[in-house]
């Protein structure tokens, strides 16, 4: 589609051009004028007019595609900080996840530690009371 635009443009710059050429010799009158009366006349050669108005388009042009552009541009910038911001934030939330993850394997190694240790010493006072149930059998 671009190649398309550029060669329908560039046709259309060698018809101005040729347009151009050939209407050299030709004038058309400029008239300025207000309500109260003309304020300029003047003739200007056709191909000088068409000149302007090419130049005067072309700029127009290349300042409406720039102002577009340059709000694209923001539109872009502010689109990347905000991706930025996002993945910064998801690194601090991966980041949080992992220590989390290590606590909770923390308390689960504490937890076991003391479930082995309770363990312990349920079997400790067991024996203990076998051992007090058979000193009150001998008394």
């Amino acid at each position: 589609m671009r190649k398309v635009f550029m060669a329908v443009s560039i046709l259309v710059l060698l018809a101005i051009v040729y347009l151009t050429v050939i209407n050299f010799q030709n004038y058309a009158g400029i008239n300025f004028s207000s309500l109260s009366g003309q304020i300029f006349t003047r003739a200007v050669r056709v191909s000088t007019y068409t000149v302007l108005m090419v130049l005067s388009g072309i700029f127009v042009g290349a300042g409406t595609v720039y102002m577009f552009l340059s709000a694209q541009q923001e539109k872009l910038k502010a689109y990347k900080r905000e991706l930025e911001k996002s993945s910064v934030a998801g690194e601090t939330n991966a980041s949080r996840v992992e220590v989390l993850e290590a606590k909770i394997k923390t308390l689960e190694k504490a937890f076991n530690t003391v479930i082995d240790e309770r363990t312990q010493l349920e079997v400790q006072i067991k024996s203990l009371n076998t051992e007090i149930a058979n000193m009150r059998k001998g008394k």
